[in-house]
């Protein structure tokens, strides 16, 4: 007989919402990333992978991101960038662009330039105010229909928007299409995030990790 099952049990009353937030991200995997793309009152451009993405509907074409408050408490800034502008732009996450995701994922400061970070350029949408990341292989343009408060107010993995947007235009590179003329998975090489900071590709690199490091880190690596 091999070795008796034994199981874990999880109370989330017992817990923090810290706690909370990070089994329900390590078993509901894979999830795609919205590598989303906006800009600031100031012009200042900004990209954040969020994993809380999904489609809705197709009439109208709608999906929907939770952004939730950053781990000091402040709103994130793609929600800020968003409300501003009431819109944003979905670039798929493909391999391609594996390798930046944690550092685009930094907490930094508003005025950091994450394509500079990632040293991605940026390109301008046909429908939105926010561009685009010229590196993606398929954008989705969004205009925010809804915004959904939920979660416990002002407590980090607790306060978050659910943010129901419009897919009001799509860009995709024919590289993408098989002989057939449709969108090949195996092509996209979609990635998406399991637990932490383990991720898995359509692509080659299958599963794989990235660290992520703070932004006083990334600031000391980059100065060396």
């Amino acid at each position: 007989m091999g070795k008796q099952e034994s199981w874990v049990t999880f109370d989330p009353s017992e817990k923090s919402a810290a706690d909370r937030q990070f089994l329900l991200s390590q078993l509901v995997v894979p999830r795609p990333i919205a590598m989303i793309s906006t800009v600031g009152e100031d012009g200042v451009l900004n990209v954040a992978p969020m994993s809380y993405f999904l489609p809705i509907t197709g009439s109208p074409m709608l999906v929907g991101v939770s952004m939730g408050l950053r781990e000091d408490g402040e709103q994130k800034h793609t929600y800020l960038n968003a409300l501003h502008t009431g819109d944003f732009v979905i670039n798929i996450t493909s391999e391609n662009l594996s390798e930046k995701i944690e550092i685009v994922a930094l907490e930094s400061p508003h005025t950091a330039d994450e394509y500079e970070m990632a040293g991605w350029t940026s390109c301008q949408s046909e429908m939105v105010t926010s561009p685009g990341i010229s590196e993606a292989r398929a954008r989705l343009e969004c205009e925010i229909r809804e915004i959904v408060e939920l979660g416990e107010a002002g407590v980090p993995f607790g306060e978050v928007h659910l943010v129901v947007a419009e897919v009001v235009w799509a860009t995709y590179s024919d590289s993408i299409l098989n002989e057939r003329g449709r969108i090949d998975p195996a092509l996209l090489e979609p990635v998406g995030r399991l637990g932490l900071r383990s991720f898995i590709s359509a692509g080659e690199k299958g599963i794989f990790s990235i660290e992520r490091v703070s932004w006083e880190e990334y600031l000391s690596t980059k100065d060396d």
